[in-house]
């Protein structure tokens, strides 16, 4: 993890995992994220609880697992607040490489992120592409989503961190 001028990039921070608050979605921001983005609508197994109790699938309703994503802004931020951090006026989300739903996550249960940074390597025209691991686990351990999300970071992103760059991406 080392850019071409030799300097160690963020040697204390790549490979340690940070933790996030717990969190938990009610059912009212599941009706909600269904009616803004359309995700969920007509579903009983994410917006009708009495019928959702009944069926034996999950035994009540679920988090769309796009909603599920959207919380890792906030909660990838919380895990990573002790750590050494970038400056993401500088950085832009590049995807996601194998994302995954590994479990429904229950309406109402507990959460968390579990965040990584698992590698940042320099690009050959400037700036660096930042890998996070990053999971969602219930209050059991039970992982429910797990991916590799990818930033493009500006050489600027890094100063905070007390990394010396020196090419514009």
């Amino acid at each position: 993890m080392t850019d071409r001028s030799g300097n160690s990039l963020l040697q204390n921070w790549v490979g340690k995992e940070g933790v996030s608050d717990w969190y938990v979605i009610s059912q009212a921001a599941v009706d909600e994220y269904a009616e803004l983005c359309g995700d969920g609508e007509g579903e009983w197994v994410h917006l009708d609880p009495v019928r959702a109790a009944q069926e034996p699938a999950f035994g009540g309703t679920i988090v769309q697992g796009f909603f599920q994503v959207a919380h890792l802004v906030r909660l990838s931020s919380q895990a990573l607040r002790a750590q050494e951090t970038i400056d993401m006026n500088y950085s832009l989300n590049y995807g996601f490489d194998r994302l995954r739903f590994l479990k429904p996550m229950p309406v109402g249960a507990k959460f968390r992120a579990r965040v990584r940074a698992v590698d940042l390597s320099q690009r050959p025209k400037g700036g660096y592409v930042l890998k996070q691991e990053v999971k969602l686990e219930l209050e059991d351990g039970t992982l429910t989503l797990v991916a590799d999300w990818l930033f493009l970071l500006d050489p600027r992103a890094l100063q905070q961190a007390g990394v010396r760059a020196n090419a514009p991406a």
